[in-house]
């Protein structure tokens, strides 16, 4: 019987000795984005606190010039479930990463808004840039989360999770069966309250194991 041998996953190319350097001399010439957005969290036991962060564009902007002048270049594709972020150097060497992205669901403007968001994070790594500042787990706890934009001009409504929304959306799974009844659940939930779908949230990860179960059975 042929022996075949397991294919092996490269993150960054066979020398990495320029493109090493000139990532150096990027992060010590990037102006960090500037966090214009603003989120505000209400924590379970009552109290409240804010945090910033940087949008996927205001991150591209601060980062172009000083990618240019290094010879750098980012570039982010979509294969397989997973998105792609390649940073090139001129020289030919590069760096990866993957992510694997949400399962995709007819709901196209809300799978839409889930790769920019991981596009963002994924961006900011592979350049080490700093978008935001730590929100300590707060979203993915349960607690309440308000989104707002600082900008003078934004009249985006707020998108919140709070503790009993979690509890309803994890109890209308518990009584799911199909992979139907649980795409259906995840496109209103997904709308009503886009925190609560958040890849990493306790509800995220509540579907994605019912998922796996049922395909499974």
């Amino acid at each position: 019987m042929e022996e075949t041998t397991p294919k092996l996953i490269s993150y960054m190319s066979e020398s990495i000795n320029e493109i090493s350097a000139a990532l150096s001399a990027f992060q010590g010439s990037v102006e960090q984005p500037k966090l214009e957005k603003e989120v505000k969290v209400k924590t379970k036991t009552g109290g409240s606190y804010s945090f910033k962060y940087a949008d996927l564009c205001a991150c591209v902007k601060a980062a172009t010039p000083a990618l240019k002048s290094n010879g750098l270049s980012v570039c982010q594709l979509i294969s397989d479930g997973k998105l792609v972020t390649i940073l090139s150097h001129k020289s030919g060497q590069w760096f990866k990463s993957e992510l694997m992205l949400p399962n995709q669901t007819t709901d196209y403007q809300a799978y839409g808004s889930a790769i920019t968001y991981l596009k963002r994070y994924s961006y900011c790594a592979i350049l080490g840039i700093v978008a935001d500042t730590d929100d300590d787990a707060n979203l993915a706890c349960g607690n309440q989360v308000e989104f707002k934009d600082r900008g003078q001009h934004s009249q985006q409504p707020a998108a919140t999770s709070t503790g009993a929304q979690l509890k309803e959306a994890l109890e209308e799974l518990g009584r799911c069966t199909t992979a139907e009844h649980i795409n259906a659940l995840w496109q209103k939930w997904n709308k009503a309250v886009p925190a609560l779908c958040t890849k990493g949230t306790e509800f995220y990860q509540a579907v994605s194991a019912k998922s796996h179960s049922i395909q499974n059975q």
